[in-house]
C-alpha cells in the first residue's frame, strides 16, 4: 500500500505533448463542454480506454469458452447500460465502438444544460458548484458525477435554492431550447461550408475567365469589322500595286526622257556645225 498523502495519477497523460490536430480536437472539446481543464478530458479517455481494453481482453477469453469470461461480459454490458451508454442489446463490439463523447454526455454538468436548467454549460458548472443542483432529493457538488439512466428524470434544483423559483432572473426562458452536436459532426458542417467556399471560388474564377475570352473575342471582331467599312476611302489592293508599279517606273521614264533629249541636243550640235561647211563650199566654188 502506497502513501495516502501521494496517491497514484487515476489517467494517462498523451504520449507526445506537442501534437497539433490533438491538441486543437482537447479544446474544441473542453469548449463544448465546459471542462474546467484537460485533465478532467484525460481522465475520461482513461475511462474510456480501460472499457475498451477489457472488451478486447473478454473477447479474446470467450472464444476458449471461458464460463467466467461470459459473467464478466454480463456485468460489463449490464454496468454500461445502467449508465446509459448501451442499449439493451448490445455487446462487446458496441463497447469497442464507444467514443469519449458518449461518457462526456453522461456527466451532470451535461445532462443539467440538456434539461434546459442553464443557458450555458459553464452556467451548468457553476449551479453544481455552488450547490443548486440535486439528484433524487440529494445535494450533489460534483459536476463530473456520471448520471445513470434511472437518474435522468430526477434531475432538479436543490429544495433549499433559490434557483428553484421559476421568477428567478438566472433561469432560462421558457422557451429556451439547448442545441448540442457532436465534434464529428461541427467538423462535418465546416468541412461542407469549406467545401461550398471553394466551390463557389472555382466558379467564380472560371466565370472571370469567360467573360475574358469573350471580351478579348469581341475585340478581334471589332478590329476586323473596321477595315471592311473604310473601303469606300481607302485604295484597293490592286490600286495601291498601280501606284507603286507607277512610282517605280516613273524613275525610268524620266530617265528615258532625259537620254532622247540629249540625243536630240546632239544631233542639232552636229547640224550647226555642218550647216557652216556646206556654206564654204559654194563660195569656194564661185571664187574659182
Amino acid at each position: 500500500m502506497g502513501d495516502p498523502k501521494f496517491a497514484r495519477k487515476h489517467y494517462q497523460t498523451p504520449s507526445h505533448p506537442w501534437d497539433g490536430p490533438r491538441i486543437s480536437e482537447e479544446n474544441m472539446i473542453i469548449r463544448k463542454y465546459g471542462l474546467k481543464n484537460k485533465r478532467e478530458l484525460w481522465k475520461i479517455q482513461t475511462i474510456l480506454r480501460n472499457l475498451r481494453r477489457q472488451a478486447r481482453k473478454l473477447q479474446a477469453r470467450l472464444n476458449t469458452s471461458d464460463e467466467q469470461a461470459l459473467k464478466e461480459r454480463d456485468a460489463l454490458l449490464a454496468r454500461l447500460i445502467r449508465l446509459g451508454l448501451l442499449s439493451g442489446k448490445s455487446d462487446l463490439n458496441d463497447v469497442l465502438s464507444l467514443e469519449v463523447e458518449a461518457l462526456l454526455s453522461r456527466r451532470l454538468q451535461t445532462q443539467i444544460y440538456l434539461k434546459g436548467m442553464a443557458r450555458t454549460v459553464k452556467q451548468a458548472r457553476q449551479l453544481i458548484v455552488h450547490g443548486h443542483i440535486g439528484v433524487d432529493g440529494r445535494k450533489v457538488t460534483v459536476p463530473s458525477y456520471m448520471v445513470a439512466y434511472t437518474e435522468t428524470g430526477v434531475i432538479d434544483f436543490y429544495m433549499s435554492s433559490p434557483m428553484g423559483s421559476d421568477m428567478h432572473p438566472e433561469r432560462p426562458a421558457a422557451d429556451f431550447a439547448p442545441q448540442m452536436t457532436t465534434v464529428k459532426e461541427e467538423r462535418r458542417v465546416s468541412a461542407e461550408k469549406e467545401r461550398d467556399m471553394r466551390r463557389s471560388r472555382e466558379i467564380q474564377r472560371i466565370a472571370a475567365m469567360r467573360k475574358a475570352i469573350t471580351d478579348d473575342n469581341e475585340e478581334k471582331k471589332e478590329g476586323d469589322a473596321a477595315p471592311e467599312d473604310s473601303d469606300a476611302t481607302t485604295p484597293t489592293d490592286g490600286e495601291e500595286a498601280t501606284k507603286e508599279k507607277g512610282k517605280e517606273d516613273a524613275p525610268k521614264e524620266k530617265g528615258k526622257e532625259e537620254a532622247t533629249k540629249g540625243k536630240e541636243e546632239a544631233t542639232k550640235e552636229d547640224a550647226s556645225k555642218k550647216a557652216p561647211a556646206e556654206e564654204e563650199k559654194p563660195k569656194k566654188g564661185g571664187e574659182s
